[in-house]
């Protein structure tokens, strides 16, 4: 996700390098590992299971709420594909369900943290992604990481 996320420039543009010589997303794997790595030190298995559903069906939720509004605002855009407007309708529910079930049956602080997480994503989106501010350390982190794991722009990389 990080290294599609990072050639749609929606996250850094670093996240969508590739290894040389195996085309793998090293950067994007790397950090992958980082964000579980610590969510499993953070508590046990379950609750990462538990964490990951949370938030998931919070972005499945959100989708879904896009495609009805859009539905409506953008009615002349070209769609390859129209979803029959029950579908997302049910989904939000199930996903509206999904969420606040686990909160009213056992509340839990952890719930809250997982707002504060993907809440925590503005502070990044709207400074770096929205108004397209770069930091001048980044594009020496990024030589330094094409340096350690051999890699390079995935547009630049032939195969």
């Amino acid at each position: 996700l990080p290294f599609v996320a990072a050639r749609e420039g929606h996250s850094a543009e670093l996240m969508s390098y590739v290894q040389v010589n195996r085309l793998t997303p090293a950067p994007s794997l790397i950090f992958n590992g980082i964000i579980v790595f610590s969510m499993i030190c953070a508590g046990n298995i379950g609750g990462l299971i538990d964490f990951f559903s949370f938030v998931a069906w919070m972005f499945y939720g959100g989708t879904m709420v896009t495609v009805v509004v859009m539905r409506f605002t953008e009615k002349d855009l070209p769609r390859p594909y129209k979803v029959p407007i029950v579908i997302p309708l049910v989904m939000i529910v199930i996903s509206a369900y999904l969420v606040l079930a686990p909160i009213i049956e056992n509340p839990q602080v952890e719930y809250f943290y997982a707002l504060l997480f993907l809440l925590s994503g503005l502070l990044f989106y709207i400074p770096f992604v929205h108004f397209d501010i770069r930091l001048r350390i980044m594009k020496k982190f990024t030589h330094l990481v094409q340096l350690l794991l051999n890699c390079a722009p995935s547009e630049s990389v032939p195969g």
